[in-house]
């Protein structure tokens, strides 16, 4: 193909590199502007959920509207006998724990766990930190917290404790409920930062990744792609000589 002073003649070896790798550019860079309109989307539906009155827990989980979020509110007694503490939470720079407190709701056969927010780490990991709370009845209001839809877990880093509280890894409901000895409710409520029978609490949406980032992760790939293009045509490309032009 001759385009002026040029003359565009594609090798065999080059074009199939070409057509192999293209297609996996764009693809990648496709994919991150998807992931960026779902991560915004959960944005978007955070910054509205949590603009509302709190609701009551079990209407919320009972209605067909997003949970993730939402504020609510609901009546019982903790648990104190069996507090569970998230391992690996890094608050300020420093090691520590969540602590998760079963709430036994008033009037219900039913259990929901309230992160009540970081304690640091004890003097080491054989003491755990003490974590007191009220026993008498309260009205607890918080948010739903939106939960990893896998749990990757490693039994064997979980550190085995003969009393309470209890060390754990991961958030996993189900291996949750065989502890306690009852199913839990399958939400986790993020303590509403005023209250006072929490602790440190600085809580922070689960997105991962943000927006900005996929898009900017698209470019890239967007990028790669037109570079690759570029330097394809660039080594199929010859200049015509006078000599060439004459033939």
């Amino acid at each position: 193909m001759r385009i002026g002073n040029f003359e565009f003649s594609p090798g065999l070896w080059p074009t199939l590199a070409t057509l192999a790798i293209l297609p996996v550019f764009l693809m990648l860079g496709a994919w991150q502007l998807e992931r960026a309109a779902w991560k915004q989307g959960l944005v978007d539906t955070e910054a509205e959920l949590t603009q509302l009155a709190p609701a009551a827990l079990l209407d919320v989980l009972e209605s067909k509207a997003p949970r993730d979020y939402r504020p609510v509110y609901m009546t019982g007694r903790y648990d104190l006998e069996h507090q569970l503490l998230l391992d690996n939470r890094i608050y300020q720079r420093r090691p520590g724990y969540e602590v998760l407190t079963p709430l036994r709701l008033k009037d219900q056969q039913a259990v929901v766990l309230v992160n009540r927010g970081w304690v640091p780490l004890g003097q080491s990991r054989a003491q755990l930190p003490d974590v007191p709370g009220p026993a008498a009845e309260r009205l607890v209001t918080g948010t739903i917290a939106r939960l990893p839809e896998k749990v990757f877990r490693l039994d064997a880093a979980e550190e085995q404790h003969a009393g309470w509280p209890q060390v754990i890894q991961n958030i996993d409901l189900e291996a949750i409920g065989e502890r306690l000895g009852q199913a839990v409710i399958p939400v986790v409520v993020l303590l509403d930062m005023n209250d006072t029978d929490g602790f440190a609490r600085d809580w922070q949406p689960v997105y991962g990744i943000m927006p900005d980032k996929h898009r900017a992760y698209a470019m890239q790939w967007f990028s790669l792609a037109l570079v690759l293009v570029i330097i394809y045509v660039g080594v199929n490309t010859r200049r015509i000589g006078k000599q060439d032009s004459g033939n």
